[in-house]
């Protein structure tokens, strides 16, 4: 039988882990949505989604074949702190030469929509 002294000491005790909890269930995410709509041992293909004001982890993006369903501005933001600003426009396609990893914020006023293929 727990006492109300056990019960204080408990509550206490795990406060700090729903604190957490909480704080990271209430967390607003920035990031785009990236979902893989194909993918065997030579070939991934991503459908990417970036609402103005969203961005991308930094990855490695060399090679990626790019293809834009929609286009906008958006920034590359390099581990050095470097930036370059990007427009696309849709239906323009690119094979990605940059071999420095990079992150990705939608600087424009609409959703950048992009399909990546990785070959592998």
């Amino acid at each position: 039988m727990m006492t109300l002294k056990g019960v204080s000491r408990t509550a206490i005790a795990l406060m700090p882990l729903v604190l957490i909890a909480s704080s990271q269930a209430g967390a607003q995410s920035n990031a785009g949505t990236i979902k893989t709509v194909f993918e065997n041992d030579k070939i991934a293909v991503m459908d990417n989604l970036l609402k103005p004001g969203e961005e991308s982890a930094s990855a490695n993006r060399t090679g990626l074949i790019v293809y834009y369903l929609s286009g906008g501005t958006y920034e590359r933001i390099f581990a050095d702190g470097s930036k370059q600003t990007m427009t696309s426009k849709p239906g323009q396609a690119f094979l990605n030469p940059e071999k420095r990893p990079y992150a990705v914020t939608n600087t424009g006023k609409t959703a950048l929509h992009v399909i990546t293929i990785r070959l592998k």
